[in-house]
């Protein structure tokens, strides 16, 4: 149910020094809030010690403090864990914990659902039902380090979830800002990637306004007509002005690029050259993700012998390429396998 409350979580610390002042707080309350909430992980104002007794139930009359719900948990035998998350308007998304040797991966949502429809993922089976707030966003990410507890590994944040970051930009910034700022989660910028099909005037933006977080580009196909029947988007957003771009544009890190693997759509030799031909001149490096089945789509995984094949092809024309078995297959939390039924 939805609060009579404004949500803490969606305050910057300008605005909540800003509020805090207007209430009579004292200026460096904001700050202590953020402490709390961000860096210690703890949203319940009672446990805000050094917060007087009386300014912490002021706060709490004032705010709505903590993470939206988990309504469910579901984990399997590698430590991948999905979570579903209830938002306040009774809506739920899903977001995934991915436990890895030395560093742990949070795939996080920015929408719920998702407009694309590209044919091979879940998410676009559900359309768009809104975007996600700047405080749905960063409450992903406070509730999966709940998760961790005191576990020291390194993590790294990944858009990859439901929907397209860059369709949801107005609340996608402030959340990246929260999450990078010293103040905030402090989470350096280049260990988040954002993925996005390529929408070419926010993605510029985004370079410029966070020139370290890495980028993933949905590519799938070696030539627009098949990228354009496997993703729509491509009617819109043309494959070789995108390239163009990734070609001209010199940014700190190489541009990763996201190939899902569907047999006998874009998995053969063939197609493995001319993807090499298209990526020639850009600084980048492939992820092959061979697909991730569900059985309400008509497509299918290769089989590893097709996989590797693909892969050889372009590691002989100087590509670097990752083949990334998806973790999480058992519990449908694996790479385009994210939908929820409302």
């Amino acid at each position: 149910m939805k609060s009579e409350k404004p949500w803490i979580l969606e305050r910057s610390i300008r605005k909540l020094q800003e509020e805090l002042h207007a209430a009579g707080f004292r200026p460096y309350t904001a700050r202590q809030v953020f402490q709390w909430i961000y860096q210690k992980n703890i949203q319940q104002p009672a446990a805000w010690s050094n917060i007087g007794k009386e300014d912490r139930e002021k706060l709490s009359a004032l705010y709505e403090c903590g993470c939206r719900p988990v309504l469910s948990v579901q984990r399997d035998d590698q430590g991948t864990c999905k979570f579903l998350i209830g938002l306040a308007d009774g809506l739920k998304i899903e977001t995934v914990l991915i436990r890895e040797k030395g560093h742990h991966t949070f795939c996080l949502s920015t929408q719920v659902g998702c407009a694309l429809a590209c044919r091979f993922c879940a998410t676009g089976t559900m359309g768009l039902r809104r975007n996600l707030s700047a405080g749905e966003i960063v409450s992903q990410v406070l509730t999966l380090k709940k998760e961790l507890g005191e576990d020291g590994a390194k993590v790294n944040l990944v858009f990859m979830g439901m929907g397209e970051p860059l369709l949801n930009y107005a609340n996608l910034k402030p959340a990246l800002q929260r999450i990078t700022a010293a103040e905030g989660l402090n989470i350096s910028p280049r260990h988040v990637t954002v993925s996005t099909v390529g929408i070419l005037d926010i993605l510029a933006q985004l370079e410029i306004d966070f020139p370290q977080v890495k980028v993933a580009f949905s590519l799938n196909a070696p030539e627009n007509e098949l990228r354009a029947k496997l993703m729509p988007v491509s009617q819109r957003e043309d494959l070789g002005t995108l390239l163009a771009y990734f070609k001209a544009k010199k940014r700190r890190q190489r541009l990763t690029c996201e190939y899902v693997l569907l047999r006998g759509v874009n998995d053969s030799p063939i197609q493995a050259r001319a993807l090499a031909r298209l990526l020639h001149g850009i600084p980048a490096k492939v992820n092959l993700i061979p697909y991730n089945e569900n059985p309400s789509l008509p497509f299918q995984c290769p089989g590893e012998e097709a996989v590797e094949a693909f892969r050889a092809e372009l590691v002989r024309r100087g590509l670097t390429v990752v083949t990334r078995w998806s973790k999480g297959q058992s519990i449908s939390s694996a790479c385009g396998q994210l939908v929820v039924r409302m």
